[in-house]
């Protein structure tokens, strides 16, 4: 039995032991997703987080890796623990339709066609929603005014967080979102500041 793990962002680069002890190194060849920072996270400190979006974003490259672990519900769980997720927030891709592991979320397009081209039994993937009406302050809808908005009235921990998370996602991520404020000289000096302390 063999289980891909798909990654994006701090899947990537937040080391966290616990987690990356049950999988292998990340390949850089995984599905073209459209992404954007377009959620909320509370344990970032309302920082904004990359998600699988059907219309924001950008169609960005991502990566995968391989789980350590023989039992699916245990890669399954892994993944779930590591980002906080919900059992229907985690995005399973079942070779066997029959299997009984269950799907409790449906499987974007692209990742089905990447799949089915690859030796995967399961393939896994963090399935977090776009929270941002719901969080934001004024709750109003995602746009990159509302986006740069919201960073600006977060605390200085809160902006340190936003800003890494942002930088350090990896390169070959590219949205819309990313670079608006990569391109902004206040985001840039926050990130400056955030790495120097």
């Amino acid at each position: 039995m063999k289980t891909a793990i798909i990654g994006w962002g701090s899947l990537l680069w937040d080391d966290r032991p616990q987690f990356d002890q049950h999988h292998g190194p990340w390949v850089y060849d995984g599905p073209r997703l459209r992404l954007e920072f377009s959620r909320i996270s509370v344990r970032r400190q309302k920082a904004l987080t990359l998600v699988i979006e059907d219309q924001l974003g950008a169609e960005c490259s991502t990566a995968y890796t391989v789980s350590h672990r023989e039992d699916v519900r245990e890669a399954i769980n892994d993944l779930r623990i590591r980002e906080g997720a919900t059992p229907k927030q985690v995005g399973v891709w079942r070779k066997d339709p029959s299997s009984e592991i269950p799907q409790l979320r449906e499987v974007p397009p692209a990742i089905e066609r990447w799949a089915r081209q690859t030796d995967f039994d399961y393939v896994l993937w963090t399935g977090l929603p776009n929270n941002f009406k719901e969080l934001s302050p004024g709750q109003v809808d995602f746009s990159l005014a509302a986006a740069t908005a919201h960073i600006r009235s977060l605390d200085e921990v809160g902006q340190a967080k936003a800003a890494e998370y942002i930088f350090r996602a990896p390169k070959f991520i590219q949205t819309p979102l990313r670079s608006e404020l990569e391109a902004a000289e206040w985001f840039r000096l926050l990130w400056e500041r955030t790495r120097n302390d």
